[in-house]
């Protein structure tokens, strides 16, 4: 799935001759519907028992969405980037179900104490298959024919992703206990409103979204545009651009490894720090790079450094909300981070078309810093959580 249908999907629109405007809506659409059902979907969740098989039940609708985008093409003949656009657009509704249920469970699931380097171990493992995986998709992208060769890797991320539902079904946690929404005396919208407001007012979690919104904004401002300048700019082959995928991910490994361990001793503060200033090199190399042999060294930038990011969000994430109401907080933070991730690509587009792609990627890499000293300001320590 990662190393398929994630990292292949806007080359294959760009292929297709998507312009600039549906490619930021490949990014950005999808976040705006997670954020829209992220309230209801927490509420779903939450009335929940048998988590496990809940988050099983909503990724065989999420991942469904690879298969019929592998035969669209069958199909479809005008308007088939539009087409895929709401169909990536439409499935995060299930995405946001198998976000909230699967924290929950990851909550029972990981030890507090290990959680850092039990999900940096985690996701060093998944890593590696997807650099394996890219490297090999990327090879048949260059040798077969298009579409038949995009559709094909999609038909397998589709096979690959719901065989791996499987061995989830396999996991043994505690049983949740359903929130019971009783219907109660009829509110205003104000008065819910300020009840919920009062439930989230915990300022732990206040500083951690205020410092998270802005070094995603700077995350994804430019998300939209890497595939558009490897391909229009640069002149990147498939090949390239699964070599440079995979070897991004083979530096996630290493990250992983490195930051779970230096988190699980030291704490998340000093990772954030650190990778929050390295991880603004990326764009900013990136727009430097004269041809594509470049893009290697430059993707082992984000990969290292995107791993301190990852494992400090999901750990701190979970310190900073309260246990019995965790499904709203998840959804809360998922709601702000969607409409962050939303409107970031769209107005990179916009600075793009109005200046150029290389100084988008200078204006986000001036954004990593600021998110940095954000970071150094409002910074969120476990005690202040726990408190």
């Amino acid at each position: 799935m990662n190393g398929g249908i994630f990292s292949f999907l806007s080359v294959f629109i760009v292929r297709l001759g998507a312009s600039n405007l549906m490619v930021s809506l490949l990014a950005a659409l999808p976040s705006i519907v997670t954020a829209l059902s992220s309230i209801p979907a927490a509420r779903w969740v939450e009335r929940q028992r048998d988590m496990i098989r809940f988050v099983n039940f909503a990724r065989l609708f999420f991942r469904g969405s690879f298969l019929v985008i592998a035969l669209l093409p069958f199909f479809v003949h005008e308007h088939l980037v539009e087409v895929i656009v709401v169909v990536w657009a439409v499935k995060s509704v299930f995405g946001a179900v198998v976000d909230m249920a699967w924290m929950t469970a990851a909550a029972e699931m990981l030890p507090p104490e290990r959680r850092a380097r039990v999900n940096g171990a985690r996701w060093a493992i998944l890593s590696l298959v997807t650099a394996g995986s890219t490297a090999v998709f990327g090879y048949l992208l260059d040798r077969l024919p298009s579409p038949l060769s995009y559709q094909l890797v999609f038909l397998i991320s589709f096979i690959g992703s719901t065989a791996g539902m499987f061995f989830y079904a396999k996991i043994r946690i505690p049983d949740n206990v359903p929130v019971v929404h009783t219907p109660g005396a009829r509110q205003s919208l104000w008065q819910r409103a300020r009840a919920y407001g009062q439930m989230v007012a915990v300022p732990a979690f206040w500083r951690y979204e205020c410092t998270a919104i802005v070094l995603r904004f700077g995350l994804n401002l430019p998300s939209a545009l890497y595939s558009i300048y490897w391909i229009r700019q640069l002149d990147t082959s498939d090949l390239w651009i699964g070599w440079q995928a995979t070897i991004g991910k083979l530096a996630l490994i290493l990250g992983y490894f490195t930051w779970g361990r230096h988190i699980s001793r030291k704490g998340h503060h000093r990772a954030l720090l650190i990778c929050t200033t390295c991880l603004g090199l990326y764009p900013v190399l990136t727009g430097l790079i004269p041809d594509p042999t470049w893009l290697l060294p430059v993707a082992i930038v984000q990969g290292f450094f995107v791993t301190g990011i990852d494992i400090s969000f999901f750990d701190t994430l979970l310190t900073v909300t309260p246990a019995a109401r965790r499904p709203s907080f998840v959804a809360l933070d998922s709601l702000l981070a969607n409409l962050t991730i939303f409107l970031a690509p769209l107005v990179g587009s916009l600075l793009a078309d109005r200046w150029d792609f290389r100084t988008v990627f200078f204006i986000a890499g001036g954004i990593h810093l600021l998110a940095a000293g954000l970071f150094w300001k409002l910074r969120v320590t476990e005690s202040e959580a726990k408190n």
